[in-house]
């Protein structure tokens, strides 16, 4: 994909596209600095749910798990049983559902594109009307659209942009860096509350109390670095991620501790 400058200097992508069977035509999208920060921020979300999800789902698993058992053993096995399908899990299921999410937004702008070809008078006057809601008088808006008719590879854009509220590059193909992302990110966090477990010296409450140390610590970062980026306080988002976690830690206590009795088993005690 070639990149030129306009007058503005601002970047554009040059996107080849078939519209109203008027031939192929190399789209101008305008992709300014600022929306190249955005995207890239976008991306930290697969790397914090992809943590997040890692550190809460382990978290909840070993604490269930060592609450029923004093059987080290069994423990670490369970956790990175956990750890191990969780981030295949995670990976493939950002691999699909993203790419299920293009297929769905390409078949959006394949219907209007379809759209403009069978019906260009009413698409015509549908695009007047996106104008005149924007504050534009008829006489305006008319030219606008006149204007676009012209550049019909810009018009694809406004009339998707207007009517579906997307961009015609998140049709575009992600590949593999967000499935990683999320693999890695989550094998990560779900390795946290696992370690404490493979030291012999510490018993199993210690090993569970120091999985949750890591744990906080961990659900801490992950919302103090998405509260930088979000514009929210950092803090208060930092202690919201760790109220989640703290409630996942208590059920998984409660249910490890409980339901072992209900088949003829004992708890094992957070100090045991």
């Amino acid at each position: 994909m070639s990149v030129e400058r306009n007058s503005l200097a601002i970047d554009t992508d040059n996107r080849v596209v078939s519209v109203a069977g008027r031939g192929r035509h190399a789209a101008r999208i305008p992709d300014t600095p600022e929306r190249k920060r955005l995207e890239k921020q976008r991306s930290i979300r697969e790397v914090v749910f992809g943590a997040q999800d890692g550190v809460l789902t382990t978290l909840g698993i070993v604490t269930g798990v060592s609450s029923a058992t004093v059987d080290r053993g069994t423990i670490l096995i369970t956790g990175f049983l956990s750890m191990l399908v969780g981030a295949i899990s995670m990976g493939v299921g950002e691999y699909v559902g993203g790419k299920a999410e293009r297929e769905v937004v390409q078949n959006a702008i394949d219907l209007e594109q379809g759209e403009m070809l069978e019906k260009p008078d009413e698409e015509f006057a549908e695009q007047v009307a996106y104008y005149r809601l924007k504050g534009f008088t008829d006489d305006e808006a008319v030219t606008i659209v006149k204007r676009l008719e012209k550049n019909p590879e810009i018009w694809l854009h406004e009339m998707v942009r207007d009517e579906f509220g997307i961009d015609l590059r998140e049709a575009e193909g992600g590949g593999l860096r967000g499935s990683f992302a999320m693999m890695g990110s989550f094998a990560i966090g779900a390795a946290l509350p696992v370690i404490p477990y493979a030291f012999g010296g510490l018993a199993i409450g210690a090993a569970m109390l120091t999985g949750l140390g890591l744990a906080v610590a961990a659900l801490f970062g992950i919302g103090y670095y998405a509260g930088t980026l979000s514009g929210k306080k950092p803090a208060f988002k930092g202690f919201e991620i760790v109220a989640f976690g703290a409630v996942v830690f208590a059920i998984a206590w409660a249910a490890g501790h409980f339901i072992p009795p209900l088949f003829g088993r004992s708890a094992v005690g957070v100090g045991g």
